[in-house]
């Protein structure tokens, strides 16, 4: 799967800016995985080579309760200004 939409970490972004989630952003490598992917291995959808530098979190479960990743959102554009007047 292509990655088309920006996307970043959940607790990065303001919950006014975050859309659906798209991926399963990896604390150590810095990288978007997909949705589906049981485990941490492969290439991920955006974010450095991983084949250049091997994460610490390679082969782990995406577990709900991990600490090493969370959740990468979609990011929603910014609310309009007010109107000055």
């Amino acid at each position: 799967m292509l990655h088309t939409h920006a996307s970043a970490p959940a607790s990065s972004l303001p919950p006014e800016r975050r859309g659906r989630p798209l991926g399963r952003f990896c604390k150590g490598c810095l990288a978007v995985y997909p949705l589906l992917a049981a485990r941490h291995a492969g290439r991920p959808e955006h974010g450095r080579d991983h084949v250049a530098s091997t994460c610490s979190y390679e082969g782990r479960a995406f577990a709900p309760a991990a600490d090493w990743w969370e959740p990468a959102v979609e990011v929603l554009p910014a609310p309009a200004a007010p109107a000055a007047g």
